[in-house]
Order: structure tokens, then C-alpha cells, then sequence
């Protein structure tokens, strides 16, 4: 599966062809390509816990618990990401970033390995750089 998530000259393919922004593109080629796979796909899903709206996960693949969000903008908005993926418990948290952007790779790649709260789910994150096409485990 991991391989299907990192082609990147499938999703650069995919989002040269599109008439979509970057974010809706890439929102889009996933959702397509969970579809592909066979399973459900949920986009905008919310996360309730104990009866508590922790907000809305960008997209989901539903069978193999596979959770995506897509961050451009600011390092602090990536906080909210996580705290989303850790309620939600999923098998895989796949967190799509741009070099280009302010919240760089590198920054949430050192996060994820140096938070004692993250200790226990650090093998759970797949970090993918769009801008270098490099993903991090």
C-alpha cells in the first residue's frame, strides 16, 4: 500500500491534468485512488470522541483505516492534525506537506519522533513531501 501512496509521478500526473487547486487535487487523487483499491472512502469525516467533535479529517479509506490531511499553511495548524489522528486511532496517519510551505516536512517529521506524547505511535505517520516527492516514516 505504501507504494501506491508515494507515486509520485502518478500524483504529479494526476494534479498537472486536473483544473483543481493543489489541496482539492490531491484530496481528489486519493479519494480516486482508494476507490481504485476497492475500498470506502469518507471525505470531511468527523471525528467524534466521548461525545466530543474534535473536527473534521480530510479524507479516510474506511476498510484499512487509513486517515489523510493535507497541511500548506502554517506549522501550528499541523497541531491540529495530529490530535485529530491520534482520536481517531487509525492504522495509518498520512500527512501530505510541501517543503514550499511553512509548515515544512522536516519540522513535523522531528515533532513526531521528539514528543514523548507521540512516543507510542510513531511507526502510525506517513509524512509525504509533494514539493521534494519524498516521503518519511
Amino acid at each position: 500500500m505504501i507504494d501506491e501512496l508515494t507515486n509520485f509521478s502518478d500524483i504529479e500526473s494526476f494534479i498537472k491534468k486536473s483544473n483543481l487547486g493543489l489541496k482539492e487535487a490531491l484530496i481528489k487523487y486519493y479519494e480516486s485512488l482508494g476507490e481504485r483499491m476497492g475500498f470506502t472512502v469518507r471525505r470531511n469525516f468527523t471525528v467524534i470522541k466521548n461525545s466530543i467533535n474534535l473536527g473534521k479529517l480530510d479524507l479516510i479509506w474506511v476498510e484499512p483505516n487509513v486517515v489523510f490531511c493535507f497541511e500548506f499553511g502554517n506549522f501550528d495548524e499541523i497541531l491540529k492534525h495530529l490530535w485529530k489522528i491520534l482520536e481517531f486511532e487509525p492504522k495509518l496517519g498520512v500527512i501530505i506537506l510541501s517543503s514550499n510551505s511553512q509548515c515544512k516536512p522536516a519540522l513535523v517529521l522531528g515533532l513526531i519522533e521528539k514528543s514523548p506524547l507521540l512516543e507510542g505511535h510513531r511507526k502510525g505517520f506517513l509524512i509525504l513531501d509533494i514539493a521534494e516527492k519524498k516521503s518519511y516514516t
